[in-house]
């Protein structure tokens, strides 16, 4: 027989229960991976370092004057926290070309933290001018020690040209190597690389174990990238109800395409319960959140959710906008025909032929949902789907 529990584990299994059944999808993120969920929010003045100050005011003088003292006399560390003082204006007054002759001093000593702060100022010409090949150079020392702040610059180095050229296979490499050392940006870059940038040897396979890898150290847009792979059965056995659980912990981290796609799951209660004014929900709160896609879909929805008679007015405005040229339509307008809503039929020729064009428009999502459409088509199908495309003049609808 089993034991009966503790009035404590009792405890915990109610509050656990509770959670799951009413927190909010920070929560149950929490509660899933055991980590807290942390947004990706703007650098706060004075983190350049990675330095942990203590603000103390009674402790600061002594400190300054043991690092200066020690920095005095070569050792590398009191170098770069001497540095860093003066570059964040902790204990010493705020001196961008002081912070360079010590950062430089610990740097010429191989400090990997120096040659990446070091590289930092001369991204930004703090301190004296910008010179990006010095930067990618103490980049580059730095990282081959294993420092994963360095890693991820010079990972974005490589991806953005800073230095004067692109290298996406190199900008994978260090993503990765960032990764490993549990950086869930990098984690996320190096899946989104992998997942859909043309010039990257593509892995399916692997970009979700990466965003898989971000998504569990609290990463939302990781979240909703995963929840779009498991859709599709990109990279992994498709799976519906967890693309959907992946779904509502980024919508309920605020990631705009996440509430979007949540709200047209319960729309058409793909992998869960079907609920439409919850869905109709989602797709206000995305709307809010600034998703051009919601705010199409959202007309249409509310329309054929009332049954009243805007649904065809609605369909056909997004028509127009779609043979106008409007990208975010033209997604939009592929989207429908591909589960048949709207009041349209559902057809995926014509999903194939404005998801193309959406792709064609810029629209890195249009792409995604094309290649999952192209995998259930047939061979006589897509024959077609390449006439129509040939065939296609955009005109405005009468």
């Amino acid at each position: 027989m089993a034991r009966p529990l503790a009035p404590a584990s009792a405890l915990a299994v109610i509050l656990a229960l509770a959670l799951a059944l009413y927190a909010p999808s920070a929560a149950l993120a929490q509660l899933k991976w055991g980590v807290r969920p942390v947004l990706k929010t703007p650098s706060p003045a004075g983190s350049l370092s990675g330095i942990a100050w203590d603000t103390a005011p009674d402790t600061i003088p002594d400190r300054v004057a043991a690092d200066r003292a020690s920095a005095e006399g070569g050792q590398a560390e009191a170098q770069f926290v001497l540095g860093a003082r003066h570059l964040e204006g902790q204990g010493l007054p705020r001196d961008e070309a002081l912070a360079r002759v010590w950062l430089g001093r610990a740097a010429e000593q191989q400090h990997a933290g120096a040659q990446r702060l070091l590289a930092v100022l001369h991204t930004k010409g703090l301190g004296g001018p910008v010179d990006m090949a010095e930067a990618a150079r103490l980049l580059l020392l730095s990282a081959t020690q294993g420092n994963a702040l360095a890693q991820f610059d010079l990972a974005e180095v490589w991806a953005t040209g800073q230095a004067g050229a692109v290298d996406r296979e190199e900008a994978l490499r260090w993503y990765r190597a960032s990764g490993t050392q549990g950086n869930a940006e990098a984690l996320y870059r190096a899946g989104m690389l992998l997942l859909s940038d043309p010039a990257v040897r593509k892995s399916d396979a692997e970009a979700h174990d990466l965003l898989q890898l971000a998504a569990r150290r609290g990463h939302p847009k990781a979240m909703y990238n995963v929840s779009t792979l498991l859709s599709q059965g990109r990279g992994a056995k498709r799976d519906p109800v967890a693309a959907a659980r992946y779904c509502r912990l980024a919508a309920g981290l605020g990631v705009a395409e996440a509430q979007c796609a949540l709200g047209l799951l319960l729309l058409r209660g793909e992998g869960v319960l079907q609920d439409r004014e919850e869905g109709l929900r989602w797709l206000r709160l995305a709307v809010v959140s600034g998703s051009a896609q919601a705010k199409a879909q959202l007309a249409v929805a509310e329309a054929e959710v009332r049954g009243h008679g805007n649904l065809a007015e609605a369909t056909r405005q997004l028509k127009q906008a779609a043979q106008a040229g409007d990208a975010k339509a033209r997604l939009h307008l592929g989207t429908l025909y591909v589960s048949g809503a709207g009041g349209l039929p559902r057809d995926p020729v014509m999903a194939y032929v404005w998801l193309e064009l959406a792709a064609q428009g810029g629209e890195s999502l249009a792409a995604i949902h094309r290649e999952a459409l192209v995998k259930t088509m047939s061979r006589a199908d897509l024959a077609r789907a390449g006439e129509q495309m040939r065939a296609l003049t955009p005109q405005p609808v009468d």
